[in-house]
């Protein structure tokens, strides 16, 4: 699959001395029992590009094992594996000169109680600096939610209030009141984020327990919303690119 091309242009120059960086990444997509992480082909500082492309080749180490594990686990039970017992989609959702984000879903039954259906493992690298994006960082103190390690008590951020309100939007027949009452439970303390092109902001997932996983929803935050909330200027940035690539659409 050829790889995604953004060329970004530098200065106001006339087009035929105007300055161009390429960012190329390959493949877009992978899934399967066996799925490819992405790798940064082309990228105009290469110490940058070869810190982030370890990074990725750590997580795909980290499945392939994962996989030797399950099978190894099906094996001692005496259970056969099949189609369904490993597989993983990947795929890049955005890439920009400052950040790379995919979309991981994973999907295995290794002979426990129960299986997984599309666990979310979404990553984000942070280009500028190379390494993945903690999303602690980028966002004001008090936006997520935080457990003190010594009480256990949990602090419910900002980003909670926000997730509810978008939800019960969504969420509103009245046979999903039991979805809504967990969702109001839940203390946001596992939350996968990502940047989305195609859905035009920050994509916002909290991690539901199994009983409650059928109420799960990835709901797709802007610049406008979260704007008050971030202390990282180049994801203000982006999202704000964004937002305008998603207006410029519709």
């Amino acid at each position: 699959m050829r790889g995604y091309i953004l060329v970004l242009m530098l200065g106001l120059l006339a087009p035929a001395a105007m300055a161009a960086d390429e960012v190329v990444v390959s493949p877009l997509k992978s899934a399967g029992e066996i799925a490819y992480y992405p790798k940064l082909t082309s990228f105009p500082d290469p110490q940058i590009r070869d810190r982030v492309n370890k990074i990725l080749a750590g997580y795909g180490l980290k499945q392939s094992q994962d996989r030797r594990d399950c099978f190894k686990q099906l094996q001692e039970q005496h259970m056969q594996k099949d189609k369904d017992s490993f597989y993983t989609a990947i795929e890049v959702t955005y890439i920009s000169r400052r950040f790379l984000s995919l979309s991981v879903d994973g999907s295995y039954y290794c002979g426990v109680a129960y299986p997984v259906n599309g666990a979310a493992s979404p990553i984000t690298m942070d280009l500028t600096h190379g390494v993945e994006v903690d999303w602690k960082k980028p966002f004001k103190p008090g936006f997520l939610s935080v457990a003190d390690p010594k009480t256990g008590k949990t602090t419910v951020g900002k980003l909670a209030g926000l997730y509810r309100a978008r939800y019960a939007k969504i969420r509103t027949d009245k046979d999903d009141q039991e979805c809504r009452d967990a969702i109001g439970s839940e203390e946001f303390l596992d939350v996968t984020l990502r940047l989305d092109r195609a859905q035009g902001g920050l994509v916002i997932d909290p991690q539901l327990a199994h009983v409650v996983q059928a109420c799960d929803e990835d709901i797709v935050f802007s610049e406008a919303e979260l704007a008050p909330y971030i202390a990282d200027p180049n994801l203000l940035a982006d999202l704000r690119d964004l937002g305008a690539s998603s207006r410029a659409k519709h």
